[in-house]
């Protein structure tokens, strides 16, 4: 009988431990849904434009292989400028990394200027 309650009592933690058929994001699919329309090149993708604004370098974040991994972490974490924050809940830390990771590896999409030719 306490086998059998036992035995009972594991099988119902190991399905409380994981949803069954549930699909955890990587690391492209958290940059779409979280990064790409803000920073993918070319126009309508806001942080790129501002930084096309600003005379700076504006590179798309794919492919970036010149960020620093705590760089990253802190402005996920904090914001920056119009940026807002992410919290753990959003974006787990093991997530972040998974981004990063992709980021940079990733091949860069196309380069469309930031801003309109006036």
């Amino acid at each position: 009988m306490n086998k059998l309650l036992v035995l009972s009592l594991l099988a119902t933690l190991g399905a409380c431990s994981s949803k069954q058929g549930e699909v955890v994001a990587d690391g492209a699919e958290n940059y779409e849904r979280y990064c790409a329309g803000c920073h993918n090149p070319g126009p309508g993708h806001g942080a790129t434009m501002l930084l096309a604004e600003k005379g700076r370098p504006v590179p798309a974040l794919i492919g970036r292989k010149d960020l620093d991994y705590d760089y990253l972490h802190s402005v996920v974490r904090q914001g920056l400028i119009e940026m807002p924050p992410f919290r753990a809940t959003e974006l787990s830390d093991p997530q972040i990394k998974e981004v990063y990771e992709y980021i940079k590896t990733a091949e860069p999409p196309k380069q469309e200027p930031a801003l309109p030719k006036s």
